[in-house]
């Protein structure tokens, strides 16, 4: 995997993990001025477009890694972060159809399921991220 690789799928599950935290925060934490709007925050609607069009990229990102990472390490049968990357690869998949889905479902209570779905699919997806990031870090270099 190139650096250039690495850096798009970083920077992009970055983005995606800011922009969902915020969006999240925005609309269930927080109350807006307006009692008549339901926005909890005038940035909302800019926080979720971030967060839409940061997606393409770390699914880009996440195929590039699949081709160049993760089906040749498979092939090896390298055991370090198989579970965490099995768990990312498992992940994708529910992640990206669960992101379009609640865009286009228009029943409120599908679209409200389908988006915590989505959501716990999000936290499950930066977890093994991180899981899968640390098992790079030698034992000795972790503290």
């Amino acid at each position: 995997m190139s650096r250039w690789e690495l850096f798009l799928l970083h920077a992009s599950t970055l983005a995606i993990a800011i922009s969902g935290v915020v969006y999240g925060f925005m609309k269930y934490a927080m109350t807006g001025s307006d009692p008549d709007s339901p926005l909890g925050h005038p940035w909302q609607p800019g926080v979720l477009k971030a967060h839409v069009l940061a997606a393409p990229f770390l699914v880009f990102a996440f195929g590039l890694v699949a081709r160049g990472h993760a089906l040749p390490k498979w092939r090896s049968g390298e055991k370090t972060g198989k579970k965490s990357g099995i768990s990312l690869l498992g992940l994708v998949a529910p992640l990206v159809l669960s992101g379009y889905a609640v865009q286009v479902f228009t029943g409120d209570s599908l679209r409200r399921e389908t988006g915590w779905g989505h959501t716990a699919a999000g936290v499950l997806y930066v977890l093994a991220y991180a899981a899968h990031l640390l098992k790079r870090v030698p034992e000795e270099d972790r503290g």
